[in-house]
């Protein structure tokens, strides 16, 4: 029965001692296959998605006769006040009237030049029958002229007399939710246009926002330079105001800087890059909670084991990292995370108390 006994006892030890052998091996394993990251200074462009209104200083000119529309300017141009812009010649004036206008013209020019006192007679005949013409073609013409300077657009949209500068405190992210882009092209060079038909769009340049919901109250702020990316372009841009709604922040960017691109649309995504910096950077899959302070466990060099350092001072982070100013929070004398920390990454309950040989 001792005998019985002393063998189960001994299998028993054998067990405990292969279980813990066992133990120590996966605890080995995870220590070696645990991994880290070396965290080095790298230059980073820090940039947000947004969904976001576009509201110009702009106003529309309308036609206000029937007829056939004559530009004077091009798409996208840069006009100047007073300058004209656009005639229109109603249904009384023709083709042939335009055509006879002009081979007088002629006419005149070649008498001219011979300088015959015998042709004088015809000369006279033929200036009266010109201004006759030109008087007609003018009390049937309507001329449009820059009541300001700006660019023009040959689209517009039911909005440019809604969304204003004015009104960009009274913006909702409703608002930019639920407004389309539905721009409609203005009728061409030599076209026939109706009463109210818009005809051209004139836009203040010095005058354009970009109004955008935000839930972070310190990720933006006014007077910040910031970069709209648009059309795979880069445009300057400057944080104008920030309004605080009920559970949200409504940021105005103001357009510093001329963009085609920006003129003719009115609801759009954007990269907002809002900075660009030396920084280490952090995957959020490495940070964790401990205590109720939010850190990353770094590696101490000589027991190999993590320890939870808290991130603080100086940082920035978008969806998926925490980007750290280390010389910032070196010069302030901030004891956080720092240059050439190794990190663990996606730690668990195990790598966070064990070695960590790689």
């Amino acid at each position: 029965m001792n005998i019985l006994k002393k063998i189960k006892y001994t299998r028993v030890f054998i067990l405990g001692v292969f279980v813990y052998i066992l133990f120590k091996a996966i605890i080995i394993l995870i220590g070696e296959n645990t991994s880290n990251l070396l965290l080095e200074n790298n230059t980073y462009t820090l940039k947000k998605k947004v969904d976001a209104l576009v509201i110009r200083d702009e106003y529309l000119i309308k036609s206000d006769t029937d007829g056939t529309l004559s530009l004077s300017v091009g798409e996208n141009e840069k006009i100047h006040k007073s300058q004209e812009l656009a005639t229109i010649y109603n249904n009384k004036i023709n083709g042939n009237i335009n055509k006879e206008i002009q081979r007088l013209k002629e006419d005149i020019k070649s008498i001219e030049k011979e300088n015959s006192s015998l042709k004088r007679g015809i000369l006279y005949s033929k200036k009266e029958q010109l201004d006759i013409l030109q008087e007609k073609v003018k009390s049937n013409t309507s001329t449009y002229y820059a009541e300001s300077p700006g660019v023009l657009s040959f689209k517009y949209d039911e909005y440019s007399n809604v969304y204003t500068p004015d009104s960009l405190e009274n913006i909702t992210k409703e608002d930019i939710k639920n407004t389309k882009n539905s721009f409609i092209q203005t009728k061409g060079n030599n076209e026939h246009v109706k009463e109210g038909d818009v005809i051209f769009r004139v836009i203040n340049n010095n005058e354009i926002y970009m109004v955008f919901a935000n839930d972070d109250k310190k990720l933006f702020n006014e007077g910040d330079s910031v970069k709209i990316e648009i059309n795979k372009k880069q445009i300057n841009g400057e944080i104008y105001k920030v309004y605080k709604k009920d559970d949200y922040f409504l940021t105005t960017i103001k357009i510093t800087q001329q963009n085609i691109g920006i003129f003719d649309t009115r609801h759009e995504e954007f990269d907002i890059i809002y900075r660009q910096m030396e920084a280490l950077r952090i995957p959020k899959d490495s940070i964790v909670k401990h205590d109720k302070k939010r850190g990353a466990y770094v590696i101490n060099e000589e027991t190999k084991k993590p320890e939870f350092t808290e991130i603080k001072g100086n940082y920035y982070e978008d969806d998926n990292y925490i980007y750290m100013d280390f010389r910032t929070n070196k010069a302030n004398g901030v004891d956080t995370i720092d240059l050439y920390d190794r990190i663990v990454l996606k730690p668990n309950f195990i790598n966070k108390r064990i070695k960590i040989f790689n």
